[in-house]
């Protein structure tokens, strides 16, 4: 009961945090959104790309080595084939090219940067990042948005439930409603927010991350 109880404080705790770092909007360009079903399904596969893989805090000035592992870790649970299985040095058994790790972060963020390939938590040798996949990967969980805000300009303050964190589960969950949520995986096991480029909430093509946040 005391997370329930704590979760909205929590929530705009955050929010205000990203209002203060995101670009000054005048008045009337801040408005809250009504999300339509598709702009729901949307947005929240576009956030769940960050809360599966469990990244804390995010951004385009992130350090280097925040943003190639998120790109690693994406492809790790999205592009499961570009991974190549075998008997390397050290032990290790599992390597991915870094061919698509600079094409992931133009993706994914708003004026992203030309990152240092090298700079990885993992082990990085002759173009590959290398490690020991012993089958103890897990879902960091799917987002569901809780409240979207347009700041003018393209941008959005929105925020964010995590389900089903350890879990199995598909993009079918993101149509899930709050209440259907909690009702199957019980509380969120975290919360965030995001200050996001879209031009079309409809669209994910539009979609660029500006900065993200658990809390």
């Amino acid at each position: 009961m005391e997370k329930r109880k704590n979760l909205p404080a929590r929530l705009g705790a955050c929010l205000l945090a990203l209002l203060l770092l995101a670009p000054a909007a005048s008045a009337d360009e801040v408005y809250p959104k009504t999300l339509t079903t598709q702009e729901y399904q949307t947005l929240n596969l576009f956030l769940s790309n960050f809360t599966e893989v469990g990244v804390g805090e995010i951004s385009p000035f992130s350090p280097d080595q925040v943003l190639v592992d998120f790109a690693h870790d994406h492809l790790w649970c999205n592009r499961h084939d570009d991974f190549e299985f075998g008997e390397y040095f050290d032990g290790y058994n599992c390597r991915v090219a870094d061919t698509d790790i600079q094409s992931v972060i133009d993706d994914y963020f708003y004026d992203a940067p030309q990152v240092d390939l090298r700079q990885t938590r993992l082990t990085y040798r002759d173009g590959y990042y290398y490690h020991q996949e012993t089958g103890g990967w897990s879902s960091g969980g799917f987002a569901l948005s809780a409240s979207a805000c347009g700041l003018g300009d393209g941008r959005w303050l929105v925020s964010f439930l995590v389900f089903g964190a350890g879990e199995f589960w598909d993009n079918s969950e993101l149509d899930l409603s709050l209440a259907e949520a909690i009702d199957k995986y019980g509380d969120p096991c975290s919360q965030g927010a995001a200050v996001i480029y879209a031009t079309d909430l409809a669209d994910r093509s539009t979609y660029k991350m500006v900065s993200y946040t658990l809390v």
